[in-house]
């Protein structure tokens, strides 16, 4: 686990950003694999109990300070948006939330940016008539850098608290045949 997250730092560090999100975006599978062997959620449930307080919105954390109350980022969201990344090439995620309610429907937009900036907001267009409702759109932009850094820090923790030997059997291991110390 330790050589996945040093690569997306270094990753990172030469501007690889797509490669470095690429690996990220995988993190939560083999933590979650670790931490909730049981669970059907695994990816989605570390990523909330690890990562999401990195995104909490204006309502803050809870009293202990380890998750945020209400994030903008969720497990859920980073699971749409690990399968869209790895299997579809894009950033296209399927809705995240209700589909509708009694005075709206909803859609989604998931958005990525460099620079440190994540942001978050809804935006809604009235009824044309009585008979039909209003569109919401909820947009969320995540930094790419800080989503690898959150992942980065939370796997670390996980290895801190579960052990490197829990994490064995999600190894890689290459042959390079141009190192003579192999």
């Amino acid at each position: 686990m330790l050589e996945k997250i040093e690569d997306i730092k270094q990753a990172l560090e030469n501007r690889n950003y797509l490669s470095a999100l690429a690996l990220a975006l995988t993190i939560p599978d083999i933590c979650g694999k670790v931490e909730y062997p049981e669970f059907k959620y695994k990816y989605s449930t570390w990523f909330n109990e690890r990562v999401s307080q990195y995104y909490a919105d204006d309502t803050g954390w809870t009293g202990d300070d380890l998750k945020a109350v209400n994030p903008f980022f969720t497990g859920e969201m980073c699971w749409h948006l690990r399968c869209a990344f790895l299997h579809a090439g894009n950033t296209d995620v399927d809705p995240w939330g209700e589909k509708e309610d009694d005075d709206f429907v909803y859609t989604y937009k998931l958005g990525l940016s460099l620079g440190g900036v994540d942001s978050f907001g809804s935006s809604w267009t009235d009824a044309l008539s009585m008979d039909t409702k209003g569109t919401k759109t909820k947009s969320v932009r995540i930094d790419v850098e800080k989503l690898c850094q959150s992942i980065c820090a939370a796997a670390e923790k996980s290895v801190e608290d579960k052990g490197a030997s829990a994490f064995q059997d999600h190894t890689i291991n290459i042959l390079d045949i141009n190192n003579p110390h192999n």
